[in-house]
């Protein structure tokens, strides 16, 4: 099974921070094979890319999170990009996963899964009352560029 361990401090890290400093101590080395950590930097950088690019098209999308498997099935390259959507002009429907494949050409080099929810379906997933696929957890949430927010 895949882990991510920051080499320095030994703190377990998700997949999407397995390319970013170690939160706890700022060191970038990994105790995790070079294969699955360029796999996992490649899919959070896709992943920023895809939810930057949703943000601009979509003005009712509030906040979009990641949502991730298990690590040992997030390192490998078939496995796909998969975005919690929160979208105040969407219409409650639960949770239904929408699958699209690699799009390399726009710059979408994994295959991906949206799911979109309202903000009330999402304080129900954050409390478990709302279940996600299983096996899936959220992960971390992708910030709205800051060109975006408030008309800047």
């Amino acid at each position: 099974m895949t882990t991510i361990n920051c080499a320095k401090c030994g703190t377990p890290l998700t997949p999407g921070q397995a390319g970013d400093p170690c939160p706890n101590c700022g060191g970038l080395d990994r105790n995790i094979s070079a294969q699955d950590r360029a796999v996992l930097h490649d899919k959070a950088k896709a992943a920023r890319d895809l939810a930057r690019r949703h943000f601009q098209i979509e003005p009712g999308i509030t906040r979009i999170t990641t949502l991730w498997a298990a690590l040992a099935f997030e390192a490998l390259p078939d496995t796909p990009i998969k975005l919690l959507e929160v979208n105040e002009n969407t219409v409650p429907s639960g949770v239904m996963p929408i699958h699209f494949g690699r799009v390399p050409g726009s710059g979408v080099p994994f295959p991906s899964v949206i799911v979109e929810v309202t903000p009330e379906e999402f304080e129900k997933i954050k409390t478990a009352e709302l279940k996600l696929p299983d096996g899936w957890s959220l992960g971390e949430e992708l910030p709205k560029p800051s060109d975006l927010d408030g008309g800047g």
